[in-house]
């Protein structure tokens, strides 16, 4: 199952080291942070770079987070289990199924490619392909689609790379 881990936005990644140092080996499967893959025009150049895909929070893979609560309990800095009260919750089901359709076993998301026909999305290639539903927002200038997820009893619109191709 997977667990959200929230810390300070910008320190996911040495926040990520410590957590790994702190649990007992046999405690988690993985704690990662997932990225997705962005174009970004510089210099008259398209070019993809990585970024981080929900800024301010890891997942922790594991059957069994008890000992990872009293691992990140003991930590000083600014880092916690989402759940309710004392009780750490694993997210939803279908919000695991979608992240690990999305990243496909890694911890980053490819770029997607799409065309608009008669007002209506068609992705082409790329991990969003036959999720066109899911899609509630594109951001054509930034090459960006969002989709809805909840983490923390909270919605939020999470942004992925996607490119518009054509559009009719």
């Amino acid at each position: 199952m997977w667990y959200v881990i929230q810390t300070k936005t910008g320190q996911e990644e040495p926040t990520r080291q410590r957590v790994e140092r702190m649990l007992p080996n046999d405690s988690h499967e993985e704690c990662k942070i997932l990225y997705y893959v962005k174009k970004k025009k510089y210099m008259g150049k398209w070019r993809e770079e990585r970024e981080r895909l929900l800024p301010g929070y890891m997942f922790l893979v594991t059957d069994h987070p008890e000992p990872a609560g009293e691992a990140i309990d003991r930590m000083t800095e600014y880092i916690r289990l989402l759940g309710t009260g004392s009780t750490v919750c694993p997210i939803r089901p279908e919000e695991e199924e979608l992240l690990i359709r999305l990243t496909d076993g890694k911890d980053e998301i490819g770029m997607s490619y799409g065309v608009i026909e008669n007002g209506i999305l068609k992705i082409k290639s790329g991990v969003l392909r036959g999720m066109e539903s899911r899609i509630k927002k594109i951001d054509r200038h930034k090459r960006k689609g969002f989709i809805s997820m909840r983490l923390d009893d909270k919605e939020k619109m999470v942004g992925v790379g996607l490119e518009i191709t054509e559009k009719s």
